[in-house]
């Protein structure tokens, strides 16, 4: 059995959780027989390529398409499809494993609807929620949690409000619901202004392509039951859902920690993830400015990925002494080095559907104070195993932390509570079912 993993980018060259995730899957799937191969894109390139990381072999097609206007809003295919297509048909996989699609050059809908029409079962696990939501984040207008219904003037609406336009809204909204019912589509005048105008037509698009992807796929994968219920209510059935619950991707060997330290102050947190602005690192930053520096300290951990943002908050933390630039940290170390803490911060400004570094923080025994989104609330319990404020809400935010340095049986109590998360060899396991049920 043959299965291709196909995704936008992969290791070495990204490191991130989907990535991460398709290396861990690839792996365990190799030590049941199953052949594997990477298949992501050669952005910008006329030829094809190879390597092989970690022994899978990593097919990169031959991606040359000039990134303009007509591509980013979807009005042509990415150039590189025919090699895609030809490389699918040529392997005759059993299996074509989609594990993200984006706009522009990357891996499209079209990818899907060729890897089906080569005689494949295609399977797709859902990462992130952008599929569903334009936003990404699931807050409607960054005020309320979405219940995720794709619903035209709803969703329009908080997608201008995202888009900034909001003192605009009110009249573009209906004037873009005139458009799209006349079937005008105001997206191609190659315009802010047209584009602002197509905004219930772009709503519509992200409705089709969803339900275009769900009819070319045999099975989607949820690591989330709060993402199962979101594609229920958008109308797909429940025997094409199967739920593969996180699992951690590293077999990890945790040296005995004893976290009952005399010390209790100061409070030692950890942030760990991308420096941009998603991840929320200034909510916390800004949160400490105001909190004793005496009694809590920060070390951040990450790579940039917005050298403006990251250079904007080291300097206004430079002369802090309590927050510290660590940098980097390597895979092997993640676990270990997070013992020495008391809490992980993880301040997502959108919902995250199912965050790797909580399920680290629980294999290393401390708990987790995250921003009250679908992802991070299915495994964070409030008050149990972490703490929970509110969505951007640096003040909910400052007062955990608050708690955290005042209420001095805090820290242990949600320690007491952590359990260590599942073996990725259970997720292996269900994945190879999901294949074999297909193919029989």
């Amino acid at each position: 059995m043959l299965v291709l993993h196909v995704l936008n980018h992969f290791l070495p060259q990204q490191t991130a959780g989907t990535e991460v995730y398709t290396w861990a899957l690839s792996k365990k799937l190799q030590q049941q027989g199953i052949e594997v191969e990477i298949v992501i894109p050669h952005y910008g390139e006329p030829e094809s390529a190879y390597y092989k990381h970690d022994g899978l072999p990593v097919f990169q097609y031959a991606e040359p398409s000039v990134v303009d206007r007509s591509l980013m809003m979807g009005f042509r295919k990415p150039d590189g499809l025919k090699i895609f297509e030809e490389h699918v048909q040529n392997k005759k996989p059993a299996v074509v494993h989609f594990h993200e699609l984006a706009g522009s050059n990357g891996i499209t809908v079209h990818h899907i609807i060729a890897a089906k029409s080569a005689g494949a079962k295609v399977v797709i696990t859902f990462h992130l929620a952008g599929n569903t939501c334009k936003t990404g984040n699931l807050f409607y207008k960054e005020q309320v949690l979405c219940d995720g219904l794709i619903r035209l003037q709803k969703c329009s609406s908080c997608y201008l409000h995202a888009k900034g336009n909001k003192a605009l809204n009110a009249l573009l909204l209906p004037v873009s619901s005139v458009f799209n019912q006349l079937g005008i589509d105001t997206t191609k005048w190659n315009s802010k202004a047209g584009t602002a105008l197509g905004t219930v037509h772009i709503i519509e698009r992200l409705k089709k392509n969803f339900e275009t992807l769900v009819q070319h796929c045999d099975k989607v994968v949820v690591l989330t039951d709060w993402y199962k219920k979101i594609l229920l209510l958008n109308g797909v059935r429940e025997e094409k859902i199967c739920y593969v619950p996180q699992g951690l991707p590293f077999e990890v060997s945790v040296p005995a920690f004893d976290h009952k330290r005399e010390k209790t102050v100061p409070i030692r947190l950890l942030f760990l993830g991308r420096i941009n602005p998603f991840k929320g690192l200034h909510l916390l930053l800004e949160a400490m400015e105001e909190l004793d520096h005496e009694k809590i300290e920060l070390d951040i951990y990450g790579n940039s990925d917005d050298e403006a943002y990251e250079e904007c908050w080291r300097n206004k933390t430079k002369s802090h002494s309590n927050i510290h630039w660590k940098g980097k940290l390597q895979q092997a170390a993640v676990v270990p080095t997070m013992q020495q803490y008391d809490a992980l911060c993880l301040c997502s400004t959108f919902s995250e559907m199912s965050p790797l570094v909580i399920q680290e923080a629980f294999a290393a025994g401390i708990p987790v104070i995250a921003s009250n989104v679908y992802g991070n609330a299915e495994q964070i319990r409030h008050n149990e195993n972490g703490l929970l404020f509110q969505f951007k809400n640096i003040n909910s935010l400052k007062e955990q932390l608050n708690r955290c340095i005042n209420e001095p049986s805090l820290i242990q109590q949600l320690k007491s509570k952590v359990q260590s998360p599942r073996s990725f060899q259970q997720v292996g396991d269900e994945y190879y079912k999901i294949y074999e049920t297909l193919l029989s």
